[in-house]
């Protein structure tokens, strides 16, 4: 099973953006800067994001491992379980979890906005580095970049977040993209090393 779920699960996320977006119009339409709202949005602007890097066009795992690593293998060490896990666990399980109960995890909702951020960032600078398009370049120009800044400000302006706490949530959105790096650099390193 985790077999088939690492080699389809990006399958679902034309569907699952579709439910998530039209459920996020019958709950929040009323009130869409909510932070629960603005938490479920993160989530189906995610499935968007991940629908560029792995379905259409995809080959976000094919570029990192070319460009970042230069492995000369499409699923080495990004590969297609590790994809899986991260975008599954790492992604949709918090911020899932972070929507259900917006007041109790409000700090791992945030945490999740400053990730999704650097994510972009990350996009960018990559492309600016690489000097081409990176899967998933688009929608974080696009969709993340606009959003996670929005959500900041409507934090800051509702008095629920000082310039402090928004630039520990930026560091902090760089420190959680460590765990995911080191995912897939320490076995790298590893391979290397040996060689």
């Amino acid at each position: 099973m985790p077999t088939f779920i690492a080699a389809n699960w990006q399958k679902a996320l034309p569907a699952l953006a579709v439910i998530g977006l039209g459920g996020w119009v019958a709950l929040f339409r009323n009130d869409p800067a909510s932070e629960q709202a603005m938490f479920a949005a993160l989530l189906v602007i995610y499935m968007l994001h991940q629908i560029e890097e792995h379905l259409w066009p995809g080959g976000f795992r094919q570029f990192t491992n070319a460009h970042v690593f230069e492995s000369g293998r499409d699923d080495w060490p990004v590969d297609a379980g590790g994809v899986a896990l991260v975008n599954i666990g790492y992604v949709w399980l918090p911020v899932a979890a972070a929507a259900l109960y917006p007041h109790a995890l409000h700090w791992l909702g945030l945490a999740w906005i400053a990730l999704t951020l650097i994510n972009a960032v990350i996009h960018v600078v990559t492309s600016i580095r690489f000097r081409c398009y990176n899967p998933g370049l688009v929608t974080s120009i696009v969709l993340f970049l606009p959003f996670t800044i929005w959500v900041l400000t409507q934090e800051v302006s509702r008095g629920l977040l000082s310039g402090a706490e928004i630039a520990l949530l930026v560091l902090l959105g760089v420190l959680l993209h460590l765990p995911v790096a080191a995912l897939f650099v320490v076995p790298y390193l590893k391979k290397r090393s040996t060689v």
